[in-house]
């Protein structure tokens, strides 16, 4: 009925208005048939709601509580309901900037902005934590069985395979922490080490069709228009994107085109956000000495940015250019971009052959690994761009005995003054 109402005042005013410049008659005839139509909903509402033999009784008596001057059935009691709370929450808003659409308006990390959305999408929020304590429940009480029996270093392997196959399971964030988390020696036990390098080159792809329609959305085309070959299987699937071998159709050179995993953006927000809420109970209960909130954040610029893949191109191709003045040009490269075929959820790359530093048998192995160390120093002190992702998985010897470095993504940029200050450090250490 306030519908109902609201749609004859506008009607009334339309109809008595002698200063509108342009006629009335077509939004009045629009005014007119939705009015039909909401009273032909509301009837049909107020008979299901009272034949239902749940619902009837509970609206009856709801209606005998409730007086209500201009309400008197139970549909109009819903719809009157509904209505006031969204006259209520405009009136309060007024002055105030709309929500945002998207968790992240601009395409990176904003804490205050995934806040503002979430806060709206509380049902994403409650599922997601529900759906973490499911998942998560049995693994953190093997690890209290464990704990009760003395048993933790004895079920160490174990659990930590049951671990990266938890972190699987709970998606993209989650495999980037395990990820981090798997280089650090000096956190972890050796035993969940090896378990959750794991998590580097095997992690579950995505469906190749939809793999294929990304490509098509991005590039514009056909996929078998730019492509005269591509595989129907990933190479290698990752937490954010998986890569497909490929060549292409304008000069036949062999590619690798990596392709954004769907809808990737909403899934790490919301992982983000309710980590990021999380964060200052987990430092409270746990009594942690540390910016619990401040290395959610640290993590999300990190997440976010690496979905950007025009600015993974521009990193790669930075660093060829500048280490490309020190003595470590012609030793050590990122591979080449193909940018005619590379958007922010595609990167197409000339495909580089190589094996896995880690797994490699050769005698130069040594060789490449200090080649490995000079070049991370290269960036850090001299040209400001410092790579953040250095796992096995992303370290290549090529079979001329050169390293390659994948995956630009994740990049940290170092202040000149901050250079300074390393290097006279490491000056005063030797």
């Amino acid at each position: 009925k306030a519908l109902a109402s609201l749609l004859d005042t506008i009607q009334s005013i339309l109809s008595s208005s002698t200063t509108t410049p342009s006629s009335p008659q077509p939004l009045l005839s629009t005014l007119q048939t939705t009015q039909q139509t909401i009273v032909s909903i509301l009837n049909s509402l107020n008979d299901k709601l009272w034949t239902d033999p749940t619902l009837g009784p509970m609206v009856s008596k709801l209606q005998e509580q409730i007086v209500l001057a201009s309400a008197s059935t139970p549909a109009e009691i819903l719809v009157t309901s509904f209505v006031s709370y969204v006259v209520i929450a405009s009136l309060l808003s007024i002055g105030k900037e709309p929500p945002p659409t998207r968790p992240y308006p601009l395409g990176r990390y904003d804490a205050a902005s995934a806040r503002a959305y979430f806060d709206r999408h509380l049902g994403d929020v409650i599922g997601r934590g529900l759906q973490i304590a499911f998942l998560s429940g049995g693994f953190g009480l093997s690890l209290l069985k464990d704990y009760l029996s003395d048993k933790l270093e004895e079920n160490s392997e174990t659990r930590a395979v049951e671990l990266a196959t938890l972190l699987t399971q709970l998606g993209p964030s989650f495999i980037k922490i395990g990820q981090s988390l798997s280089i650090r020696t000096d956190l972890l036990s050796p035993a969940y080490v090896r378990g959750l390098k794991t998590l580097q080159d095997q992690v579950p792809p995505f469906s190749t069709q939809e793999a294929l329609q990304i490509i098509e959305e991005e590039l514009g085309q056909p996929v078998s228009e730019i492509f005269s070959e591509i595989g129907s299987t990933p190479v290698a699937a990752a937490s954010l994107g998986q890569v497909y071998r490929a060549r292409l159709q304008s000069d036949g050179r062999e590619v690798a085109i990596k392709v954004q995993r769907p809808n990737i953006m909403n899934q790490i927000a919301l992982d983000m956000h309710f980590l990021r809420e999380l964060a200052p109970w987990a430092k409270r209960t746990f009594n942690l000495n540390t910016d619990t909130v401040g290395t959610v954040d640290t993590w999300g610029l990190g997440f976010v940015d690496e979905l950007d893949y025009i600015s993974e191109a521009e990193n790669g191709e930075y660093f060829t250019e500048s280490i490309g003045n020190t003595p470590l040009a012609g030793v050590v490269f990122s591979p080449p971009i193909v940018e005619e075929c590379t958007t922010g959820k595609i990167l197409t790359t000339e495909w580089v052959i190589g094996e896995r530093l880690d797994r490699s048998s050769n005698e130069d192995v040594t060789i490449i690994c200090s080649i490995a160390m000079n070049s991370y120093l290269t960036m850090m002190l001299e040209t400001g761009v410092l790579h953040c992702d250095p796992h096995p998985g992303n370290l290549l010897r090529t079979p001329e005995g050169k390293l390659c470095i994948l995956d630009w993504g994740m990049v940290t940029r170092l202040d000149p003054d901050l250079q300074v200050t390393l290097i006279e450090h490491m000056a005063h250490l030797t």
